[in-house]
């Protein structure tokens, strides 16, 4: 699998480019945190025991994080690409119900 950029998919999926930077900084560090706590989710039923030992011992190092896993989990690409579009829709979600209360 080709290196997986978390960082950068976050920013494109969310379309979060032209936001000023220390706004995208902190939006960054909070959706990739959120991003790699649901990954480890759903990843510990199928990961063994001493890999999922060896995983939360990356957390809070989510480049690292993710070049473990992809060693590990085939389609980590894939299940990135679809946590991160579930919090994005999440998101969208949460942002349209909050203009809808207004």
């Amino acid at each position: 699998m080709d290196q997986f950029d978390l960082s950068e998919n976050i920013i494109a999926q969310l379309g979060i480019e032209s936001m000023p930077e220390a706004e995208r900084v902190k939006m960054l560090e909070q959706v990739t945190d959120i991003v790699i706590e649901r990954l480890m989710l759903r990843l510990m039923d199928s990961l063994p025991d001493d890999e999922v030992t060896a995983a939360n011992a990356l957390i809070g190092k989510p480049e690292e994080l993710v070049a473990f896993l992809s060693s590990k989990v085939a389609d980590i690409g894939a299940l990135l690409d679809e946590e991160i579009a579930a919090v994005k829709n999440e998101l969208f979600a949460a942002v349209g119900e909050a203009e809808d209360e207004e």
